[in-house]
């Protein structure tokens, strides 16, 4: 027994590599490729289903066959009411390779099925200088995170998921990234200084859109990693391009390397920026007589206290000095800027998160409001979960619950316990990015440990 993926002809999967400096005079090329959950033929095994796809890997150059490699993938499901559109399985490959001019062929295939998906292109590799400051390719992500598990998304010291179809936006606000700096001059005898690093956000027509401070490091060595991310909740569905500038201030020193991306929200209109700004300004000219002139100062500090799981610490130092007046102008350029559709006089985000903050409060309020409750930030910051196990108070256990995004990062969880029998569900592991993890969270449910 088995489900139905989608037809051969509209199989498919994204697709993108990066290059990073390898041994002597090779250069890794490094493969990331991703698809579609639901494009895969699930077939049942016991208690659960079972689905596997490959990415097989060639590099040719003129008429010979240089490397080969194959690489496996395996995911199951308890159920197939789980597999989703929107969810996401990836994987990745390497090669290490001369210089040259080569021919990239690679090929995904269903391992239940006969659907599968070549793609071919050129693949010009440079040689990485040997003492000039360079800054490797910027790999994309969809998780970034500091670990010491050695599986083959390890890097230096982080945990680097890939993100090969480049695309972020509703349910992937933020833009993360790595990338390897090399040839920084350093001597370990004495104080050879400091690099400087610089991000920036162009757009399709390379004009700047944000460009963020430059950050002071010292030199770890020769080489140095750039791990880091950023919120782009606010920009516009199109084109962009990231910027990575690194300067040796020893020596004064520079050199940059850019990344194409991707912003797709659904129901963005593409207008001109007049179009737009005169939207922009007759929305919020509406908005100040329809929702904050009569609001209270009280009421503003409380509608920015729940917003500020999204805020930047900018914005939040900000706020903090505004009088009531410039408290009713903040928050509408705050939700202006986060709004989703400005071609509308409704501002779906602002009205969509303040319906999470009334569902927090009328769910999860105790000792304090359900907003500033474990529950009530993580449905602030992450959504409504795809499926919740609750687990009622019993012999064996306390009370509990396990909340399951699958197409966040990749598939996450959430575990909340009432640690102290009061009602008040406390988050005690998640294997989501950057949020609390404990590998031993099953000692916090069980009363008799």
């Amino acid at each position: 027994m088995q489900n139905t993926a989608v037809p051969p002809e509209k199989f498919n999967f994204s697709f993108d590599i990066a290059k990073f400096r390898a041994q002597q005079d090779f250069v890794l090329v490094e493969i990331y490729y991703s698809i579609f959950r639901n494009y895969l033929n699930f077939i049942q095994e016991q208690n659960h289903w079972k689905a596997s796809f490959s990415l097989r890997a060639e590099i040719w150059q003129k008429d010979s066959l240089l490397a080969t490699d194959q690489w496996t993938n395996v995911t199951y499901v308890d159920s197939l009411e789980h597999i989703t559109a929107g969810q996401k399985l990836f994987g990745m490959g390497y090669f290490a390779v001369k210089p040259g001019k080569y021919w990239l062929k690679v090929t995904l295939a269903d391992d239940n099925s006969t659907s599968e998906k070549t793609i071919e292109l050129e693949l010009i590799i440079d040689p990485i200088p040997q003492e000039k400051l360079t800054i490797s390719d910027i790999e994309l992500a969809t998780q970034l995170n500091l670990s010491d598990e050695r599986t083959r998304y390890y890097k230096n010291g982080y945990m680097v998921i890939p993100n090969p179809d480049q695309f972020y936006g509703t349910g992937m606000p933020m833009l993360m990234f790595y990338s390897e700096i090399y040839n920084l001059t350093y001597d370990s005898n004495v104080d050879t200084g400091n690099y400087s690093v610089q991000y920036r956000v162009l757009d399709s027509d390379g004009q700047i859109v944000r460009e963020f401070p430059a950050k002071i490091r010292k030199k770890p060595g020769k080489s140095a990693v750039e791990a880091s991310g950023m919120n782009i909740i606010s920009f516009r569905s199109g084109t962009y391009f990231l910027e990575l500038e690194v300067n040796d201030l020893e020596v004064n020193e520079s050199v940059s390397k850019q990344k194409k991306f991707f912003i797709y929200r659904e129901g963005d209109l593409a207008i001109s920026d007049s179009v737009a700004q005169r939207l922009t300004e007759e929305k919020l000219r509406a908005s100040v007589e329809r929702i904050y002139k009569n609001m209270s100062d009280a009421n503003l500090n409380e509608e920015f206290d729940a917003a500020a799981y999204i805020a930047t610490k900018e914005e939040k130092g900000i706020f903090k000095t505004l009088d009531i007046s410039g408290k009713q102008s903040f928050l509408l350029e705050f939700w202006q800027k986060r709004d989703t559709t400005p071609e509308t006089p409704q501002n779906e985000f602002r009205d969509n998160y303040l319906t999470l903050v009334n569902t927090a409060n009328k769910e999860f309020s105790g000792f304090r409001k359900g907003y500033k409750s474990d529950r009530g930030r993580v449905l602030l910051v992450y959504g409504v979960p795809d499926e919740i196990e609750r687990f009622p108070l019993n012999m064996q256990h306390k009370e509990h619950q396990i909340w399951k995004f699958f197409s966040i990062q990749g598939g996450v969880i959430f575990i909340f316990v009432d640690k102290q029998g009061f009602g008040n569900l406390e988050l005690v592991h998640s294997t989501a990015r950057g949020e609390l993890t404990d590998p031993d969270w099953q000692r916090w449910i069980d009363p008799n440990r």
